[in-house]
This record gives C-alpha cells, structure tokens and sequence, in this order.
C-alpha cells in the first residue's frame, strides 16, 4: 500500500458491501480532513486500522453507525479484544482506539452522519480508570465478574480470528518460514521433497514462467504436505513448534490449513466464491485469486485455512469434464480403499494429509487423459490389521539396524515406522528367526520395502548391490522368506509410503 488511500481503496473493492456500515466517501473525507490538520500518513494509517475493527464489529453486531451508543462502544472494545488478533487489551491500546472514535464522531456529528459525538467519550469513562487501568474487561476481553447483562448482550464472535492486514502479515511470515528451512540440516529433506514433488508433477520447466510457478507449487506442497525425515511432521507444524514468527497467531492459523479438491458453484464477487468440495459434498465460503479464470468444467486444488474462508494464493486448476469427474472420484476413491488398508477407516481428509501429491498426480494425468487413467491393483489384504509399532526402546535389534539404514538412506521416520510393521507381521508367522543374523534380516527387509515402494527390481536396482555388502545367496533367502510368508504384493497396500503411492501411476506400475 502507497499510503492511507490506497488501504481504504482495496478495502471497499474488496467487498463493497462496507458501503452500508461506513461509506467509502465519509472515510475517504474524514483522512482528508486529517491530512489537512498535518496529521502523518504512518499515523492516519494507523487509525485506518482502528476504523476497520470498529466497521467489523458493526457488521457481527447488526448495528449502524448512526445508532451506536457508549455501551456499544464498550462491547466493541471486548469483542475486538477476543476476535481481533491485531488488538491487545491494554489502557494505552484501548484509549488509542477509542481516542480515533471520539475524533472520527466529531467529523461525523459535523457531517449529519450521527446524531451525537458523545458514544467514544462515555465509552472511555466507563472503560479507563484514573489509576491507569481498566474496568469491566479483562486482558482478554472478557466481560469481568458482575457485567453478565452487558455479556449477554454483547456481539456474537467472529466465524474465525480477524487479522486486520493478513496479506501483509502472510507474506511477511512467508519469509520468515523461508528463512527458517534454510538451514542445512533440512538440504536431504529438500532434496526428497523435490524427487517427490517431480515424480508427481514432472521435471522442472525452465523456459517462460515454468520455473516460478515449479518453485511455488513445490513451497505449497513442502510448507503444508511433506513429512519431515527425522520426525513425521509437515514443515509447518515442525515451525510452529520450533520456530519463533512475530505472528504467532497466524502461525496458528495457517496450522489449521488444509488440502481440498474443490469446484466453484457460486462468484460472489471478482474474488469470493461458494465453492464445494469435491470429495466430500461439503461448502466453502472462499476467498481466492481466480482472476477472469474461465470457472466452467474446472476443478481446483489448493490449500484452505482463516476458518475454512480463505485459500493460499498458489492454486492449481484442472479442466474435467462430467464423465472424467466422475473416473476422477472413481480412482481416488480406488486409492483412499488401498490407503484404508494400512490405516483403517481414514477419512478424506486424513488421506489428503498423507497423500496430497497423488491427488495432485491423478488429477493431473485425468485431466490429459481421462480414458488412460485407472487404478492398476486389487489386493488380498482387506482385513489386515496393523500391528502396534514399539517404542523406541523396545525394538529388536534387526528393527534398530533397519532404523540405521533408513536413516543412512534418506527414508523418513514414517517409512520406519511401515518397516517396523513389516517386521512385526513377520514375526507373527514366522518368530524362529535364528537362520540369518539382524543385519541380513534388515537388509532382506529394506530390500523388499524398496521394491514395494521404489520398485527397485523394476529399475534393476538391488539394494543389496549398493550397501551393506551382504552376500547375494543369504540376503536371497531372507528376502524370498519374508516375501513368501507375508505373501507380498506389488505396491503392497499395508507397507506403501507416498513414493510407492506414486509409483503406481507410474511407467513401473
């Protein structure tokens, strides 16, 4: 924004329905009549802000402008303090607000615009104290003990937390996330993330705008669907957990985010749209930066978060027709039951957290070729029931060893833990394992979870011809018994992580 004009100029193209809680003319006049005082354009913008909480409280309250009392002003106080991330409930911060309302009723009494300029003076005598702090709300907002009557006749909340600039504060967190996973600890998580994102999406395009739009569908994906190596977290949950941000709030916010599949029923507005997903029938009242995108026979995906009202401003979108919208929910339907096998009675969601990129990849490859896309398997393992993987210091030595080599391998802390259940589901049909010592049972493990998951013997690529050294005729003989008795199969639903669900649309499936 160049200055406080500009801020007031979005705000109403925005949604102009503000109009009828504080038209644009009143606001633009009364920062003109500042300016004319001398007043900075720093501190104009600053009250900006203030007048922005008190047109948002109008609108939850159901009040107008002309109507409103000290006591509504009292209420608005409260309400901004528990709605408003931006507002803290402090004397100093209160008295700042209602000292721009007592400025701006004055303009409006002046203007015919209110009947009485007296509201934010009364609110102030009932809100500040001659010691400095306040009556009848705590630091939160909350109504004190003995104020139920104003409690109960205060404004409803907010449908979710109200930031006053969230597009300012998103790409300044934006940076300090970026800044964050610079270090080098996370260069193998990169490096994953990326041979995960390409298998999924294609190489990088390095003519026209393909490069920028590669880099910000990759940062999408890796802030909120990959899993960290070392510990089974998205980047983002890992940050708010670990990270320090000056906005701590949307921190929380965004944790919320999460991956949908969805069609745009409604345009409310050149940015606001009903929308419904895909996979679940459910609505959404988004805000996104669609453009003059032709929305006819268009499925978009992104990443939704701020109360399920807003999206991410990297979206993908996809022309499919109705009978190739209907193979679409057909085969993510196929890949939710294969994922159902290793995590019985996931939802939609809880699929779309763990397998966001094959999603993406099988709405990519429907939208190119409708016909040529189908689910390649069927399974014997409907009823399998996971086994409980044992705390770290409980597991055998064969498990610890195959912990080693994951770790050595750059495979996640989640591919151990799908080995850990391999292992477990050997040892409950086969618990005599005296024949080959816990290295050669770790590599015979590692080898058949790569080729279940990488198919490494589609690929001519033995992990036994590049670690470990051991000999061909044991690690042969371990690998064939665990293969024989856990009656393997390809892309095995019970042991498959995100590279093997990839790999089932892929030229080795």
């Amino acid at each position: 924004m160049h200055n406080v004009y500009d801020a007031i100029g979005e705000f109403y193209r925005n949604d102009p329905g503000w109009e009828a809680v504080l038209p644009q003319a009143v606001a633009e006049g009364y920062f003109r009549h500042l300016a004319w005082q001398g007043t900075p354009d720093e501190a104009m913008r600053n009250q900006w802000d203030q007048l922005v909480m008190l047109c948002i409280y109008l609108e939850n309250a159901e009040k107008y402008l002309e109507e409103v009392t000290g006591d509504d002003l009292v209420d608005a106080v409260a309400w901004c303090g528990q709605n408003v991330v931006d507002f803290q409930v402090t004397y100093s911060q209160v008295k700042s607000f209602l000292d721009t309302l007592g400025s701006l009723f004055v303009y409006l009494k002046r203007e015919g615009v209110v009947p009485s300029s007296l509201p934010p003076y009364l609110a102030k005598q009932m809100l500040l104290k001659d010691d400095g702090t306040l009556a009848i709300i705590d630091e939160k907002g909350h109504y004190l003990p003995g104020e139920e009557k104003r409690e109960e006749e205060s404004a409803p909340p907010a449908d979710g937390r109200v930031f006053l600039n969230a597009g300012e504060a998103l790409n300044a967190l934006m940076g300090e996330i970026h800044q964050f996973f610079q270090s080098d600890k996370f260069n193998m998580d990169f490096e994953r993330a990326i041979t995960l994102y390409e298998t999924a999406m294609g190489g990088l395009e390095l003519e026209g705008d393909g490069t920028d739009t590669f880099w910000r569908g990759f940062w999408d994906y890796f802030l909120f669907d990959y899993h960290l190596l070392v510990v089974d977290m998205t980047p983002l949950h890992f940050f708010r957990k670990y990270g320090h941000s000056a906005y701590p709030q949307l921190v929380e916010e965004l944790g919320e985010a999460f991956t949908a599949l969805f069609t745009v029923e409604e345009v409310l507005d050149t940015e606001r749209y009903i929308c419904k997903d895909f996979l679940t029938d459910e609505e959404y009242y988004l805000t996104f930066p669609l453009g003059e995108e032709e929305l006819n026979d268009r499925v978009f995906m992104g990443h939704i978060f701020y109360n399920r009202s807003m999206g991410m401003n990297f979206l993908e979108s996809f022309t499919l027709k109705p009978l190739a919208r209907k193979r679409l929910l057909e085969v993510l339907t196929d890949c939710r039951d294969w994922y159902d096998v290793q995590e019985p009675g996931v939802s939609w969601e809880g699929f779309l957290q763990r397998h966001s990129l094959v999603v993406r990849k099988v709405v990519r490859l429907m939208s190119q070729n409708p016909a040529g896309c189908a689910f390649p398997y069927e399974t014997a393992q409907r009823d399998y029931l996971p086994p409980p993987v044992p705390e770290p210091r409980n597991k055998t030595a064969v498990e610890k060893i195959t912990d080693h080599i994951f770790l050595a391998g750059a495979l996640s802390a989640y591919d151990q833990e799908l080995a850990g259940r391999l292992w477990q589901d050997f040892l409950k049909v086969e618990p005599y394992t005296g024949a080959f010592g816990p290295q050669i049972w770790a590599a015979a493990i590692t080898e058949n979870f790569l080729e279940i998951n990488e198919k490494r013997a589609a690929q001519r690529k033995p992990f036994y011809l590049e670690t470990l050294g051991i000999p061909h005729q044991e690690l042969s003989r371990a690998y064939m018994e665990i293969h024989r008795q856990l009656k393997l199969e390809p892309s095995d639903p019970r042991y498959l992580d995100e590279m093997g669900f990839l790999m089932i649309f892929s030229t080795y499936a």
